[in-house]
Parts: C-alpha cells; sequence; structure tokens
C-alpha cells in the first residue's frame, strides 16, 4: 500500500488544543484501516476451511471473516453441495484462530448489533434478524438467513408476543449472551441451508474444539470482498464488529494465532513506528472504548499518510469533503480531508474532536465553517 513516508512537514493552518488528548470513537477506524492496509494488503482475503474427518463429521474452521453474512452463507453451502457433500454426521465449529471469549473493552453487553462479540468464526456480525408479522409471528427475513433455534429464542425473549401489531417489523439484536452461543448460531444456520440443499445432518453442532490432525480439506471459502473493499464498507457503516475482527486478525496474521486485542495493537503500533508517527493510547481498535485517547495532532499525522487512499472514506454529495463521524454520548468527533476546487491534489486534512456536553450538530458547523471558507473561494493560502 503506497502510503505517504513522511518526509515533507505539513503546513498548520488552524489549531486549537491540538495535544490534548480526547476520546476518539470511531474516527479511530480511520487508524485501524490504515494499518490493517499495510499489515494485510488491500488484496488480502480473509478465509474460512470446511474439513471432514474419518468419522464423518464435517469441520468448520474460522479465521476471522467479518463479511460472513447470509449471502456468503448461501455460496458456502452451494458449494459444499455441489463438491458433493450428501451425510454428514456432527458439524464442528473450531474458532481457535481467536483467542476463546476475546471482548472488547467498552462492550457493554447489550443487544444493540454495535455490542456485538468478536469470534474466529462469526455470523451475520453475530447477530440474528428477523420479521414480527402483525400477528406478533417470528418469520424468515430472507432464505439464505434462515430461523435458527437460537434465534427464535432470541425474539421470543426479548420481543414477547402481543396480541396484534399494527405492522410487520424487522429487528436485528446481536446474540449477547456468550460468544460460545454466537459460535453456535452460526453453526446452526449452515445445518439448515444444507438440509435445505438435500444434504442429510445426523448429529449436532459442537462448539469449543479444535480441527483434529486426521481432517482432510473438503472446501475453502474465500471472501468476496477483499480488505479494501471492506475498508470501504466499514468506514461508510461505522461497523465496530467488522474493524475489530479486521484489528484481531492482522494481530493473529502477523504475530501468530490466537487473535487477541494485545497483538492487534502491536500491529498498530509497528504502523505507527513504521511511518514515523506518534503513539498515542490504544485498547481496541473501533473506538467503541472510552479508555482510547488521541490528540489531534496525533490524528492529523495519521492523516497525512493516509492521504493516498483517502477516496475509501466517505464523501459528501459534491465530492468535496470526505469525512469519518464518531459519535458516544458526549463525544462528538469529525476527521477526513476538504478538497479544493482546482487543486485536488492538495487535500487539507482536518480533525475535530469535542468531548464533552456540546449541542447536537457542533462538530458539523465547525467543519461547515472549514469548508465555507477552503472550498468556497476564500481562502488565500499558497
Amino acid at each position: 500500500m503506497d502510503f505517504h513516508a513522511g518526509e515533507n512537514e505539513p503546513k498548520e493552518l488552524i489549531s486549537l488544543n491540538a495535544d490534548k488528548d480526547f476520546v476518539p470513537a470511531s474516527i479511530l477506524k480511520l487508524v485501524t484501516s490504515a494499518a490493517s492496509l499495510v499489515s494485510l494488503g488491500p488484496g488480502y482475503r480473509f478465509r474460512t476451511g470446511f474439513y471432514l474427518d474419518k468419522s464423518g463429521n464435517l469441520w468448520v474452521k474460522g479465521y476471522g471473516d467479518p463479511f460472513l453474512v447470509a449471502e456468503e452463507m448461501c455460496s458456502i453451502a452451494d458449494e459444499l453441495r455441489y463438491k458433493g457433500l450428501t451425510n454428514v454426521n456432527d458439524i464442528y465449529i473450531d474458532s481457535s484462530f481467536f483467542e476463546y471469549g476475546v471482548v472488547s473493552d467498552g462492550t457493554t453487553f447489550t443487544t444493540n448489533p454495535y455490542d456485538a462479540f468478536n469470534s474466529g468464526f462469526g455470523v451475520n456480525f453475530n447477530t440474528v434478524s428477523f420479521l414480527i408479522d402483525r400477528s406478533g409471528e417470528i418469520v424468515e427475513l430472507n432464505p439464505c438467513n434462515p430461523l435458527t433455534a437460537i434465534t427464535i429464542d432470541l425474539a421470543k425473549k426479548n420481543f414477547p408476543k402481543k396480541k396484534r401489531r399494527k405492522n410487520s417489523t424487522e429487528k436485528y439484536i446481536n446474540i449477547s449472551e456468550s460468544p460460545r452461543m454466537a459460535e453456535e448460531n452460526g453453526g446452526q444456520l449452515l445445518k439448515e441451508l444444507l438440509i435445505r440443499r438435500g444434504v442429510i445432518i445426523n448429529g449436532d453442532i459442537v462448539t469449543g474444539q479444535t480441527l483434529p490432525e486426521d481432517a482432510t480439506l473438503f472446501y475453502e471459502h474465500q471472501s468476496s470482498k477483499d480488505l479494501e473493499e471492506m475498508i470501504r464498507e466499514l468506514l461508510k457503516y461505522s461497523n465496530n464488529y467488522v474493524t475489530n475482527q479486521i484489528f484481531l486478525t492482522m494481530g493473529a496474521e502477523v504475530y501468530g494465532a490466537p487473535a487477541n486485542f494485545e497483538k492487534g495493537k502491536r500491529v498498530v503500533y509497528d504502523f505507527l513506528e513504521n511511518y514515523s508517527l506518534p503513539r498515542f493510547t490504544l485498547v481496541e481498535g473501533s473506538g467503541l472504548s472510552r479508555n482510547n485517547s488521541i490528540t489531534a495532532y496525533q490524528m492529523s499525522e495519521v492523516l497525512r499518510v493516509m492521504e493516498p487512499v483517502r477516496t475509501l472514506i466517505k464523501s459528501s454529495d459534491n465530492g468535496s469533503v470526505y469525512y469519518k463521524t464518531g459519535t458516544m454520548t458526549n463525544i462528538q468527533t469529525l476527521a477526513g480531508y476538504i478538497e479544493r476546487p482546482g487543486r485536488p491534489d492538495e487535500p487539507l486534512a482536518f480533525v475535530i474532536m469535542l468531548n464533552g456536553k456540546y449541542a447536537t450538530g457542533t462538530r458539523e458547523k465547525i467543519l461547515y465553517a472549514l469548508r465555507s471558507h477552503f472550498v468556497e473561494g476564500t481562502d488565500k493560502q499558497s
């Protein structure tokens, strides 16, 4: 990945409290994205292995694919059936590429999707989705995402049946009870997809085991998205689960399995050192934790080396601003680039971090003022 080596000293135009530590929230995803593009490469593809042992069991070996979503699972089931899978006993889930029970600092154990557990094998961002129809019944949303026993149980527990609803409603919640339950749900979903394709499943879903030596590779699935495509989406939708899956995986790829947050942090610090960037306080990669802290100056230095890949970041409607937001209670942050008319190769990096009680939209007002000055013709800087 061709980042700037940092040989040119940037020109500071506006600065206020640039050396003060702030909680960055989701603009931290820019740092994780940059470090992963360097350590793994933009063409890196996550994989999931499917093995058969001598007892006729199917083993699923996960390697942290963050986009193992319903459509990918349908593709996997189709491929397994096409390759001749007709009859298996138990389905074993091996998530040992990640340290068991790894939980991000900042997780609050709610059913909100942003609180989803990370795992070596996680399906649909370790969330479940379903439709509650007007009669209160739980209905499948997508044939590639069938209702599992765990989905039905969570739906009933979190949305008790009412006599009647005015409208059908779609629901998305994470599997918040344990990382192991999330893995089992992925196994249940795969089992149902295989049954629908005529594969006979004689046994159960088994988690917490590691791949035996006598198992042979039957099929290896590679994600339909490469890392660069994933980063474009995670920055657009600010997905904590996806970001920390990448954060954990790059730690395991560089420093060896099992993945944990310390190894991911080491990779980020290696990236900072290689580009002569200042180190800051980092505990996880998505910005979920309030124990992350960074200064505006440190963040601007990361933006300086990321400038060649700035178009991976979400842009404004007219394309003049590339930006990433960060939002938590009493935290508003924005970071990115402003492009000036006639000067597309000279973007201005900006970092706005507000920690405390500010009116909603304050960061946007600051950005608007910057954009008005630098984009709409009032900038007189040479």
